[in-house]
């Protein structure tokens, strides 16, 4: 790699730094900005290692409220009534 090659990568990499500092910065102006929108975004599931014993899910029942107070009555085919 020459001189001229490796000033224009430097260049290059310093033009990318300075236009994302100066978008940055205008979007902080924004009054809608919040902070977090800059962060990483979070992994959407966690991480499980399986070396350390069983994974145990259990799933509760739990009401709701909107549970029927009696069930459908099925028709001699499967249908409605």
């Amino acid at each position: 790699m020459d001189a001229s090659s490796s000033f224009m990568l430097r260049m290059g990499n310093d033009t990318e730094t300075r236009r994302q500092t100066k978008f940055i910065n205008e979007v902080k102006k924004h009054p809608q900005f919040r902070p977090r929108m800059l962060e990483q975004p979070k992994k959407p599931y966690k991480e499980v290692q399986l070396g350390k014993g069983p994974v145990v899910v259990s799933h509760e029942a739990r009401s709701t409220g909107h549970e029927k107070k009696r069930p459908h009555e099925w028709g001699p085919l499967g249908g409605w009534y």
